[in-house]
Parts: C-alpha cells; sequence; structure tokens
C-alpha cells in the first residue's frame, strides 16, 4: 500500500510498516526514518511559492504540476513502473489539510497503476 500524507501525520518511527519518501522541496525538521526525495514528484519551489502568496490558484497550479510531469514523464514513469503491488511505503510532503500536490500525485498513480492500492489523507 502507498500512504501519501502530511509529514506531520505521519505514525512515529516504530509504527511505520515501509520507507518513508519525501515528495517535497525540503523536510521538517525532527522527522526522522525519510529514505530520501523522489525527485520527479517535487514541484518546483517557484510554482510552490506562487500557490502559497496566492498569485496563481488551484487549477493553474494543477495545470503547471501536470505540466511538469509531462516534462519529467520519462523519469515519473520509470519510478511508476518500479513499484509492486507488495511495496509499503508513504509519500510525504508539508500540507496538514487542504489542497496540495499529494492528491495530483494519487490521482497519477491511480490513473497509471491501478494495481497499487492508495491511500490519501
Amino acid at each position: 500500500m502507498i500512504k501519501i500524507m502530511s509529514f506531520f501525520t505521519l505514525p512515529i518511527e516504530e509504527q511505520r510498516i515501509g520507507k518513508v519518501w519525501s515528495i517535497a522541496n525540503s523536510r521538517p525538521r525532527g522527522v526522522r526514518g525519510v529514505s530520501g526525495t523522489i525527485k520527479c514528484l517535487v514541484p518546483d519551489w517557484k510554482l510552490v511559492t506562487a500557490y502559497r502568496n496566492r498569485e496563481i490558484d488551484e487549477e493553474t497550479f494543477t495545470e503547471q504540476y501536470r505540466a511538469l510531469l509531462t516534462r519529467r514523464w520519462p523519469e515519473v514513469k520509470r519510478w511508476m513502473n518500479g513499484l509492486s503491488g507488495t511495496d509499503e511505503l508513504y509519500l510525504c510532503c508539508w500540507e496538514e489539510s487542504g489542497f496540495c500536490h499529494r492528491q495530483l500525485v494519487a490521482k497519477m498513480l491511480r490513473k497509471h497503476r491501478p494495481d497499487l492500492v492508495i491511500r490519501l489523507s
């Protein structure tokens, strides 16, 4: 199962099943046990700051993030194809609630890898 969530809702290390991977530009201090970053899923910092500063809306963010994934598609596809139905992992970013690119990642995985169990929180 692939669990897509905020760093702040991760279970404590002793209760985790699977590796933790970042899909964000950085990770909060104090979050331990992160295996690395899946760089092909990380949004450009300019895109993140434009959304946070309300220079762009959710729809524009979505369009630009999808365009970014399209440019990175060979790497994204290679990463997706490397996943197994038996994988247990967490994909994490900063946002605790509301709109976030992790929702778009979950949608992409569900579309291109319907054999995987995706839990978005």
